[in-house]
């Protein structure tokens, strides 16, 4: 039987980003081992990382994500969107067990 071992507080946020005339809900946020983002009408979401620097990093677990899908159709979308998000996930208070 499956039993819950640890709890965390959970910070995310919700927001919408245009880019290049499409629009993108994301929910994003901390967990105890880094970041996470999702794309729930599109049903995507990736493993992140939370550190400030890594836009880079995250473009790129970004761009396996969106691999194969016509709703992104250049990596400057891509870049764009891991960029923002990376953003917002910096602003975010890391997570401590509750």
């Amino acid at each position: 039987m499956a039993e819950i071992k640890r709890k965390y507080n959970c910070n995310c946020k919700e927001f919408t980003v245009d880019v290049q005339g499409n629009s993108y809900l994301v929910i994003c946020g901390k967990h105890v081992n880094g970041a996470y983002c999702a794309f729930p009408n599109l049903n995507i979401a990736a493993e992140l990382s939370s550190f400030d620097e890594d836009i880079a990093y995250n473009e790129k677990k970004l761009r396996l994500a969106f691999n194969g899908r016509n709703e992104v159709e250049t990596a400057s979308v891509i870049r764009e969107l891991a960029r923002v998000i990376t953003v917002a996930i910096q602003s975010l208070p890391d997570v401590l067990p509750f």
